[in-house]
C-alpha cells in the first residue's frame, strides 16, 4: 500500500499525522509525506534588493518545510507498528490542489490523507478548498481527517 500524507504547519495537519501514527498499517506500506509551498506573489521588477529578500524568505520557507517533514517522518517512524515501512518526504512548490494530486499520481498512491480545514462560521461543517478539490480529482481514495471539535 502507498499512502500520501499531505501536511502543512496547521493544527489540521497535526490531526492527520496523529491519525496516521495511531493506525496499524500493513507491512511494507510506503508513505510519502508531502508539503506544498505556494509561490510568493510579490512583484519586485528590477529591484535587486527586493528580489534578494524574496529569495531569502523563500529559502527560509523551504527550510521550515523540511524541518516539519523531518519531524513528521520521525513521529511516524516511532509510532507505526512495523519497521518494514518506508517513509519518504517531498517539498513541492505551486498550487497545493494540483501538486497533491500530481504527486499522488507520480507516487502511485493508493490513498491520500489530508486535513479538513474549515472556513467561516460553520467550520465543523465545511471542508477547505484544497481538501475538497483533492477529493474530487485524485486518482485514488482520499481520506479527509477532521480536527476534533473541542467542547
Amino acid at each position: 500500500m502507498k499512502v500520501l500524507i499531505a501536511v502543512d504547519d496547521s493544527r489540521y495537519s497535526e490531526a492527520v499525522v496523529e491519525s496516521a501514527a495511531k493506525r496499524n498499517w500493513p507491512d511494507k506500506t510506503q508513505f510519502l509525506i508531502l508539503t506544498v509551498l505556494e509561490p510568493l506573489a510579490i512583484e519586485c521588477g528590477e529591484q535587486a534588493e527586493m528580489r534578494a529578500l524574496i529569495e531569502e524568505g523563500t529559502e527560509k520557507r523551504r527550510q521550515t518545510a523540511k524541518d516539519l517533514l523531518e519531524k513528521v517522518t520521525k513521529k511516524l517512524q516511532n509510532k507505526t507498528t512495523s519497521g518494514a515501512q518506508k517513509i519518504g518526504f517531498a517539498i513541492k512548490e505551486g498550487s497545493p490542489k494540483k501538486e497533491i494530486v500530481d504527486s499522488a499520481i507520480e507516487f502511485g498512491a493508493d490513498r491520500i490523507l489530508i486535513g479538513a480545514q474549515g472556513h467561516g462560521t460553520c467550520e465543523h461543517n465545511m471542508l477547505g478548498e484544497v481538501s475538497r478539490v483533492v477529493a474530487a480529482t485524485a486518482p485514488c481514495s482520499v481520506e479527509i481527517i477532521r480536527q476534533p471539535v473541542l467542547k
